[in-house]
């Protein structure tokens, strides 16, 4: 289950996802590996949930490692909501 502002990581391949999870576990960062919510899920069936005070940390670490997600999503009010990536400068 998702709760209301916890974020979602959603990646291109399982391999990916998993790795991930493996990078953030390693570096200390809090996350879950969940199946991916039918409501945004886009060929992979796995997503990475991490709370929204873990955001920049995680995100960031997944960027140094090569490992950005295809998309992310912020859960609010039982919905959904895309999170715009920022891109490299």
């Amino acid at each position: 289950m998702i709760n209301d502002d916890e974020l979602i990581a959603l990646f291109n391949a399982p391999t990916r996802v998993l790795k991930a999870e493996k990078v953030l576990r390693k570096a200390g960062l809090p996350c879950r590996l969940i199946p991916a919510p039918r409501e945004v899920a886009e060929g992979c069936a796995l997503a990475l949930r991490f709370n929204v005070s873990e955001q920049d940390a995680i995100l960031a670490e997944l960027h140094r490692q090569a490992l950005q997600p295809r998309r992310t999503y912020r859960k609010q009010d039982g919905y959904f909501h895309l999170i715009p990536l920022k891109q490299d400068p």
